[in-house]
């Protein structure tokens, strides 16, 4: 019995340890978005619309074991965060892209909720 708990504990740390990690500060939310609605990525040089309200911030980081983190996954992370609590659009405030101490793309977002 106690073999099968430490099997079973150590294979949640290894797919846990494998994906980033995702910090958020939300500061409002609403009804969450489908999982298929859309959510518009505005890049470090666009502008956030004045119209904007701010909902909250995501950091997603490497784990030191982190294996699924290039640009696309890491971006759909913070949209699937985004879409959570309600918003659809994210304004990335900050990347950091893989170097010597870290295989991963790192992103700062900001979620915004827009209404058209």
């Amino acid at each position: 019995m106690r073999k099968h708990l430490s099997i079973a504990l150590f294979s949640l740390f290894l797919t846990s340890a494998c994906s980033p990690k995702i910090s958020s500060a939300i500061i409002k939310d609403y009804d969450a978005l489908k999982y298929d609605q859309k959510v518009v990525v505005l890049e470090l040089n666009q502008k956030q619309p004045v119209n904007a309200e701010v909902l909250g911030h995501v950091k997603i980081r490497d784990t030191g074991f982190s294996t699924k983190c290039n640009y696309d996954i890491v971006l759909d992370k913070a949209k699937l965060e985004a879409r959570r609590v309600g918003g659809n659009t994210i304004k990335i405030t900050k990347h950091k892209k893989p170097d010597l101490w870290s295989t991963c793309h790192r992103l700062d977002v900001t979620i915004l909720k827009i209404d058209s």
